[in-house]
C-alpha cells in the first residue's frame, strides 16, 4: 500500500510541475502574440485595415486569444504549486509524527 501512495504522489508532482511550465510557456506565448499585435495592428496601416475589415477579424482574434491565454496563467500556477507542495507536506508531516 505504501507503494501505491508514493507512486501517486509522484504522478501528482509531476503533474504539477507540468502545470507551472505550461504556464510559462502560456506567459511566453501571451507576449509573442502581444508584440505581433502591437507590431502588425496598431500602427497606421493596421489600424486602418482593422477598421475597414481587410484583417479578416485577425487582429481582434490575436487580442482575444492573448488576453484568455493571460487569464489562464495565475490559475495554473496556483493548482500546480499546490499540486506540488501538497504531497510533499503530507510526506514531511508523516515522518515527523514517527
Amino acid at each position: 500500500m505504501g507503494t501505491t501512495k508514493t507512486v501517486i504522489k509522484t504522478i501528482i508532482v509531476i503533474i504539477g510541475i507540468l502545470l507551472i511550465l505550461a504556464s510559462f510557456g502560456a506567459s511566453v506565448v501571451a507576449n509573442e502574440i502581444d508584440s505581433r499585435v502591437s507590431e502588425d495592428c496598431e500602427d497606421t496601416v493596421g489600424s486602418i485595415g482593422e477598421i475597414i475589415g481587410a484583417d479578416e477579424e485577425q487582429c481582434q482574434d490575436a487580442r482575444d486569444l492573448r488576453d484568455n491565454l493571460r487569464s489562464a496563467i495565475l490559475p495554473l500556477i496556483v493548482i500546480g504549486s499546490l499540486l506540488v507542495v501538497i504531497p510533499i507536506i503530507s510526506n514531511f508531516r508523516k515522518k515527523s509524527e514517527r
